[in-house]
């Protein structure tokens, strides 16, 4: 007996078939099998005339696993993520300057610097002084629990969100570091005096898409397919995010629709590949990603344990 895409997997998982070890590309090859089959050729380019129209029907039927999107779409969202204005569109300035924690932290930055520059540590670092006053101010971004709440700063580097508004102010080349000191660049004062932070954002945000490493910030594997989907699950947003929602909820949408990036990460003894995906999914897509960058509140339900993964 064939088993069914709902059917439970006969791996033994537990998950649907079409979940775990069901092939996309084999169902669709099977598929295409079975229509080829059905016709008689006249040559070899009429086969491939058939084969190229089928999988350009395929290709453009909205997927249930894709919350409606075609695999074109989907496609388009992963490899061009600034060029899909039928989602999405990415101007230079904005109308408004968003509450976003990292506008927050840079402000706090570009705040302490004069023409004088601003002495970094030994290090390199921000001064202590800096990054004990940013914490003060920004707690009010941060659910009650965070580790923020709790841990004592030495460093800039115990301060996660203030050392990556740091480094992405750099990465855009808006700030740099000459002879132990801190300095805003031209490129700065001059979007600062034409667009505030209206224009400062949309820069921000793509630097934080396209040049900086999502992983640098936690210990789970690297997995960049979850940074290289974030225009997907910012079409998440769009689609669910009027209402509240828990985390694994997203990561559900998540895996429904790239079920084969569990393959890039590796069982542990205290949690399965899923499990770690899932994890690594929320801290920096939900949380360090769309909160980090203004795009979405985050609460913590009353009596829960603090987040921890």
């Amino acid at each position: 007996m064939k088993t069914g895409r709902n059917d439970p997997c006969p791996c033994g998982s537990g998950k649907k078939y079409k979940h775990c070890c069901l092939s996309p590309a084999s169902v669709v090859n099977d598929e295409l099998k079975g229509l080829l089959a059905e016709q008689e050729f006249d040559s070899i380019d009429d086969v491939q005339a058939v084969a190229d129209q089928f999988m350009q029907q395929k290709n453009q039927l909205p997927q249930d696993d894709f919350q409606g999107l075609s695999p074109e779409q989907v496609h388009r969202m992963l490899h061009f993520p600034f060029d899909t204005p039928e989602f999405f569109t990415f101007p230079e300035t904005l109308s408004s300057a968003p509450e976003a924690p990292i506008l927050h932290l840079v402000q706090e930055i570009t705040a302490a610097i004069d023409e004088k520059g601003l002495k970094a540590t030994a290090k390199g670092n921000l001064p202590l002084k800096l990054c004990k006053l940013a914490k003060v101010d920004y707690q009010k971004f941060k659910p009650e629990g965070d580790y923020l709440y709790r841990r004592n700063i030495s460093s800039e580097e115990d301060f996660d969100d203030l050392h990556t508004a740091r480094i992405i102010l750099e990465l855009s080349g808006l700030l740099r570091k000459t002879k132990g000191r801190f300095f805003l660049t031209k490129k700065y004062q001059q979007m600062i005096k034409k667009s505030g932070l209206t224009g400062l954002y949309p820069l921000l945000l793509k630097t934080y898409c396209r040049k900086f490493n999502w992983g640098f910030r936690d210990g789970y594997e690297e997995i960049p397919f979850i940074q290289h989907s974030f225009l997907f699950t910012m079409y998440l947003l769009k689609l669910h995010g009027d209402d509240w929602k828990l985390f694994f909820i997203y990561e559900d949408y998540f895996l429904q629709a790239f079920p084969m990036v569990i393959n890039e990460a590796e069982s542990e003894p205290y949690r399965s590949a899923e499990d770690g995906v899932r994890a690594c999914y929320s801290i920096r897509t939900l949380d360090r990603f769309l909160h980090f960058m203004g795009l979405t509140s985050i609460e913590k339900i009353p009596g829960d344990k603090p987040f921890k993964r």
